[in-house]
C-alpha cells in the first residue's frame, strides 16, 4: 500500500506546481525538457512514465511559454488558472500515476 502512494503523492505534489503554471501558449520549453524536469524531481521517483508524459503534455497545452520556463528553472510563480478542462485533465494524470483507469 506504501508503495502505491509513494508514486501518488509525488504526482500530487506535480499538481500544486502545475495547477500553479496554468494558462496556455506555443511558444518555449520542449515536452523532453519538461518531462527531463518532471523526473529530476526526487518525489516524482517511481512515476509511471506515462503519467510523466501526460503531465508534460498537461504543461504544454495550460501553460504559457513564461509559466514553463519558470517551471524549468524551478519557480512556481504563477497563480491557479481556475480553468475545469485543466483541472480534469490533471486528475487524468494523477490517475495514470495512481495506476487507475
Amino acid at each position: 500500500m506504501v508503495t502505491f502512494l509513494r508514486p501518488v503523492a509525488a504526482v500530487l505534489t506535480a499538481l500544486g506546481l502545475a495547477l500553479a503554471l496554468a494558462g496556455c501558449g506555443d511558444d518555449g520549453p520542449t515536452r523532453a525538457e519538461i518531462a527531463d524536469k518532471i523526473r529530476s524531481d526526487p518525489q516524482m521517483a517511481g512515476t509511471p512514465d506515462r503519467a510523466v508524459d501526460c503531465l508534460a503534455d498537461w504543461y504544454l497545452e495550460y501553460a504559457s511559454p513564461e509559466q514553463r520556463e519558470a517551471f524549468l528553472a524551478g519557480r512556481a510563480d504563477g497563480a491557479p488558472a481556475g480553468n475545469p478542462e485543466a483541472e480534469r485533465a490533471m486528475v487524468d494524470c494523477l490517475k495514470l500515476a495512481a495506476g487507475t483507469p
